[in-house]
């Protein structure tokens, strides 16, 4: 469809005037046309009158018989005027070149004319440089990089960086290429954090510290002192798990004992263990000073040292507002990630009135950058507000429901600030040379008995279908219910590979996040007459110490069967060196917690992490869904693992028949049972135990061995 500009409607306008006007006073072709009002004008009429004087024969007699075809001979001299087929012309070679589909050549001609607003992200990439991304190529902008001294130009990512005190200059030159330059700029609370930006802290400090624990510190973990220190007691240690941040914690706390009275907010499982930690690295502190909070009703008032639990201190805020403690110790700080949950609002509360604030975290975000706000907010109150924070680094934007700060943006400059400012992080590769290793593996269960029947595939198939077509809340709802099944279907092949490796006669751990999964696995070993601990959601404070201790002394107690959500922080399991996995979770960093329980300081063996998975079930997008997140994270510098940095094993193909029977009636000795001849005919369940220990004591090999 072609468009007129308003010059073109005016002169069509103009002539069907004209034409009209010639009608009704009859005038012939001869007469004087009316006055045009430019030279172009009069021509076109003056074109127009001479070939109509050549269609009708100048005569008047025959134009006043005619005198009813005249509207159609002015219109067919008027399509015959050649001024007004060149005009048309130069109309459609206009509207051609801006056609999208015309021709490399029109649309390079249009480009020259048309202006093409160049927009440039400007981000830190260091304390002292900044990065500029332009949109798209533009000469004159490219020239103003080139005059600047400091600039540096990236091959790979096309990028220009320059040091940050020619940051104004750049401003100042690009400032004439306005509007077709758009520079961004760099919040003034990042530019001023860079500017201020010291060295390392000195070690003079740990004089001040108690004797007996500054020997015991390691020289990273004296470096993560010296910079709490020099941040002025407010920061976050976020070494790897299982680097001693309880340790660090503690020797900056004595640091600052004048400020005291401390309160220690941890998880309700290792209250008991910072009791124990304060009592043995502090022994100046007298021991009636230190106290566990477990109720309402304690006196508190004369207490040097607090231990509570997240829960405890949002029940007891008041109380605890009242003692106003000087110095505080948010451990697993990930738990004050949600700005709007209660236990978050009032450790800002706390906060407030408090001069020093520690943070310790192996994982500080699990998935999200907008976790890390609430965090930062609680140790520097003034740096950013939550809707300038989340629109530069979570992609913030208004969307038809509410403010979305899902996303992520200049991850670059975010890890700058957080290791500027905020929070130091070591991995065990970087700091303990001479640290055991960690092997991950994956195992393929055998799809043909995870999917025991026809039924049972096409359920899986069904689902996996339905996670495809659905989005947004859907989705996560239909992922969750999709989770729940892989559980269940996957217990027999899960337990049938726990039987192989309880024959190897050494200690292990087991990780599960389904109460079925959990539930069969125990009745498994129970069958095996295995000797194991088992810690979930259910498990009291009192039991989980002593489940731990258990494990650890005990030569005789081979496997601990965990829960994910429960136990992957907290505890130390270093008498194993084989962790299973015998679910995901969507969490990359629950996952690398949950590794860390046996991987750690004082761990002197090799540990293997092996995951247990099964083809055509949520297992598949799980794991695509940790690819991403800890991509996202590890940009951002708080995330050092690769989950899929994994050496792949595949089950073999032999299945018992035995397996093929519900767990239930596997593991129920109480059950009449026939032998099979076929692995799909109807299972029935043995009364004799012996046929169940004789299954696990078989030599055959069910899954193949596994090449690290």
């Amino acid at each position: 469809m072609s468009i007129c500009t308003y010059e073109e409607i005016a002169e069509k306008k103009r002539i069907a005037l004209e034409k009209l006007k010639a009608k009704k006073t009859g005038l012939v072709q001869n007469k004087t046309p009316v006055s045009a009002r430019n030279f172009n004008n009069r021509q076109l009429i003056a074109d127009i009158n001479q070939n109509s004087a050549e269609r009708i024969g100048g005569n008047t007699v025959h134009d006043q018989e005619n005198a009813g075809n005249r509207g159609s001979h002015f219109i067919s001299a008027l399509k015959s005027s050649q001024l007004l087929v060149k005009r048309q012309h130069q109309q459609h070679v206009v509207r051609n070149n801006a056609h999208p589909y015309y021709g490399n050549k029109n649309r390079d001609a249009l480009k020259e004319q048309v202006a093409v607003t160049v927009s440039c992200n400007v981000y830190m990439i260091s304390s002292e440089r900044f990065e500029v991304q332009p949109s798209s190529y533009h000469s004159k902008l490219i020239e103003v990089f080139k005059s600047i001294k400091s600039r540096s130009y990236d091959a790979e990512t096309k990028n220009w960086n320059f040091a940050l005190s020619d940051y104004r200059l750049l401003q100042e030159r690009t400032l004439p290429l306005k509007p077709d330059v758009v520079v961004g700029s760099i919040p003034k609370a990042v530019f001023d954090l860079c500017l201020s930006s010291t060295g390392k802290a000195d070690r003079s400090c740990l004089i001040s510290i108690e004797p007996s624990l500054s020997e015991k510190l390691m020289p990273f973990q004296q470096d993560g002192v010296c910079f709490a220190i020099s941040q002025h007691g407010r920061a976050m240690i976020c070494d790897e798990m299982g680097l001693g941040k309880t340790y660090q914690a503690i020797a900056i706390a004595s640091f600052y004992q004048e400020d005291w009275p401390l309160l220690i907010c941890t998880t309700a499982s290792t209250r008991d263990s910072w009791a124990t930690h304060i009592r043995e690295l502090l022994p100046s502190l007298p021991v009636h000073y230190i106290q566990i909070l477990s109720s309402g009703q304690q006196y508190i008032n004369e207490v040097k040292v607090l231990i509570t639990s997240y829960n405890m201190m949002e029940r007891h805020v008041s109380q605890i507002m009242e003692r106003k403690f000087g110095f505080l110790i948010f451990d697993e700080s990930q738990n004050l990630k949600n700005s709007k949950a209660k236990c978050t609002i009032v450790a800002d509360r706390l906060s407030q009135q408090a001069r020093r604030v520690i943070l310790l975290s192996g994982t500080p975000a699990l998935s999200r950058p907008v976790e890390l706000y609430s965090q930062l907010h609680i140790i520097k109150r003034n740096f950013m507000s939550f809707t300038d924070f989340t629109v530069r680094y979570c992609d913030g934007k208004q969307t038809s429901f509410g403010w979305n700060a899902a996303g992520q943006s200049n991850l670059k400059e975010l890890n700058v600030i957080l290791k500027l400012k905020f929070m130091i992080r070591r991995t065990k590769a970087e700091v303990m040379k001479d640290m055991s290793t960690k092997i991950r593996e994956v195992v393929t269960l055998d799809p043909a008995i995870v999917c025991s029947s026809e039924e049972v595939r096409e359920s899986l198939n069904a689902e996996a279908r339905n996670l495809q077509t659905c989005n947004g809340e859907n989705r996560s709802k239909v992922l969750l219910k999709f989770y729940a099944q892989t559980a269940k279907v996957k217990t027999t092949a899960v337990c049938s590979y726990l039987k192989k490796i309880v024959k190897e006669q050494k200690k292990f751990i087991v990780f599960a996040h389904h109460r079925v999964m959990l539930d069969a696995i125990s009745d498994s070993f129970n069958a095996l007459h295995v000797t194991y601990i088992r810690i979930d959601g259910s498990t009291s404070q009192q039991d989980r110490g002593y489940c731990v201790d258990q494990f650890q002394k005990n030569v005789d107690c081979q496997v601990a069967v965990l829960s994910l959500g429960s136990c992957n922080s907290g505890i130390t399991l270093t008498a194993a060196d084989l962790i299973i996995f015998a679910e995901l979770t969507w969490n990359p960093t629950i996952l690398a917690q949950a590794e860390s329980r046996a991987h750690r300081i004082g761990q002197p063996k090799p540990v293997i992490c092996r995951y247990l998975m099964a083809k055509q079930t949520a297992d598949d997008h799980i794991w695509n869904l940790l690819k991403t997140k800890q991509d996202i994270l590890k940009k951002a510098g708080i995330f050092c693992e690769n989950l899929q940095d994994a050496t792949n094993a595949m089950a073999s193909t032999k299945i018992e028949t035995i397996l093929h029977r519900r767990p239930s009636e596997v593991l129920d000795p109480s059950v009449e049972s026939s032998t099979l001849n076929d692995v799909n005919e109807t299972p029935h369940v043995s009364k004799n135990n012996n046929a169940i220990e004789e299954f696990y004591r078989d030599d055959d090999e069910f899954f193949l061995n596994i090449s690290c």
